[in-house]
């Protein structure tokens, strides 16, 4: 009963439910999205699929929006959150239509990777504004709640999009036009998570101070200065720069993983379980494992501190890894999804809300972008290192044992690193409230803003496929 209250209670801020409609809207599409893109450039029957064409096509998707996703934070401090939701789902469903005459087309050159990284780009604005936007409709004592419930629903609705989108390319057939049709459909997603976004107000997701702008010279110099000030905040701040450090070394791991994944099911395993059917039963069962994540993390972290959490997921994470990996079976490296996605997901919540407590309204758009930033660019670096050392077909004991030692070192040395640092051991516990199986908090207006808090998915957890940010991982 009191968990059910909880529930309703954070459900009924108007703010929240605005920002919770909006995420599940914008992240199905993504899915969808994510769906055609990962068919027509890794599970085309008439393309093969490399290790270096693999990683050259990561690193065409997500490095370059990795470098806009800091600017994307003085816009986010500067502009309304409700109008860049709205703005970017509308420009998204523009460059949908575009894909789809490319696809169509048969297209795979300059012009497919420039209108696929647009998209992704635009797509960094989106996330981060959900992020930065969530401490202002939430109140403090149940941002770990909010964040577990938001991001994993995000994930969940993801994947749920993906589904809809590799089940209507089954429908159809798995040629070119197939592809085309689900990359039609995405563009009506998006199309109403930009009406779904369009509903709030302008104002109801922050900024909670506006920045005026400035000439086209200054702003870019501004630009430039604020980023400059962001990273040195983060810096600053050390829980917020140990917990990043952390994640950053293990979406590493995850960037040797995914890839090695991906080449398996493509080009190593055969049977019933391979191929795109193989791969989506991993990301299905990384689907379950973020779910119970969001449903444990809460409950975990009242009888432990954040950074203790933290560092056992990612330990658990890399002994996973291992035990399931090396073996190379199709079956084991399903259940590893489920194992991985709970870990990544754990240690998500737990950064997030970290990084959202530590940061000033002021600076929070700025802190996730950089988030993002961190995130991506050592995940596509691992790629780029795994497109060299991976055979074809992906088969690789020495990947595994990396990973997963990759893994583990980043639970360990942030744990003697948080225990030598009393500022990171204070933050004794998350409070949570509202979702059921998560323990309750008192009630407060969860319309009340916060000062000083991905990925799901996620940043963004990680995804299954090029299209970068924000989903789930796997094994």
């Amino acid at each position: 009963m009191a968990r059910s209250a909880n529930l309703r209670a954070l459900l009924g801020g108007r703010g929240f439910r605005m920002l919770y409609s909006a995420r599940l809207t914008s992240q199905a599409a993504d899915g969808v999205f994510q769906a055609s893109l990962v068919s027509y450039v890794l599970f085309s029957p008439e393309r093969a699929t490399s290790a270096g064409a693999l990683a050259a096509s990561l690193a065409v998707v997500v490095l370059p929006f990795s470098v806009v996703g800091p600017f994307a934070g003085i816009v986010l401090d500067r502009a309304s959150r409700q109008r860049i939701l709205v703005i970017c789902s509308l420009v998204r469903m523009v460059l949908m239509g575009i894909l789809v005459v490319l696809i169509a087309a048969g297209r795979t050159g300059a012009d497919f990777y420039a209108v696929s990284l647009a998209s992704v780009s635009v797509n960094r604005f989106v996330l981060s504004a959900l992020s930065a936007g969530l401490p202002v409709v939430v109140g403090v004592d149940r941002l770990v709640t909010a964040n577990a419930l938001s991001v994993t629903s995000g994930t969940v609705a993801t994947l749920v999009g993906a589904g809809i989108g590799s089940g209507v390319r089954g429908l159809v057939g798995g040629d070119d036009s197939a592809v085309a049709l689900v990359a039609g459909l995405a563009a009506l997603a998006y199309g109403l998570a930009a009406a779904t976004a369009g509903r709030s107000g302008r104002s109801d997701f922050g900024p909670l101070v506006v920045v005026p702008w400035q000439g086209a010279w200054n702003q870019t110099t501004q630009v430039v200065a604020d980023m400059v000030d962001g990273a040195r905040y983060l810096v600053g701040h050390g829980p917020a720069r140990r917990a990043l450090t952390a994640l950053t070394t293990s979406r590493a791991a995850y960037g040797l993983v995914l890839v090695m994944t991906v080449l398996l099911f493509r080009n190593h395993f055969t049977g019933s379980i391979s191929g795109l059917s193989g791969l989506a039963a991993v990301v299905a069962a990384s689907g379950v494992g973020t779910i119970s994540a969001a449903l444990v993390t809460p409950r975990a972290t009242r009888r432990m501190t954040k950074p203790s959490w933290l560092a056992l997921v990612l330990v658990f994470g890399g002994v996973v890894e291992v035990v399931f990996g090396l073996p190379f079976s199709a079956v084991l490296l399903v259940v590893a999804g489920a194992l991985i996605g709970f870990s990544a997901q754990a240690s998500k919540i737990c950064v997030d809300t970290i990084v959202q407590e530590q940061t000033d309204d002021a600076y929070r758009g700025r802190a996730f972008s950089l988030y993002d930033l961190l995130f991506n660019v050592a995940f596509v670096a691992a790629a780029a290192i795994a497109a060299v050392i991976l055979p074809d077909d992906g088969h690789s004991a020495a990947v595994v044992v990396v990973a997963g030692a990759g893994y583990a070192l980043a639970g360990i040395l942030y744990y003697r690193a948080a225990r030598r640092h009393p500022e990171d051991r204070a933050a004794a516990a998350l409070h949570g409230s509202g979702a059921p199986g998560m323990p309750s908090a008192s009630a407060t207006d969860p319309a009340t803003p916060v000062g000083p808090a991905v990925t799901a998915t996620t940043p963004a957890t990680a995804t299954a496929g090029p299209a970068g940010h924000s989903g789930t991982a796997g094994p």
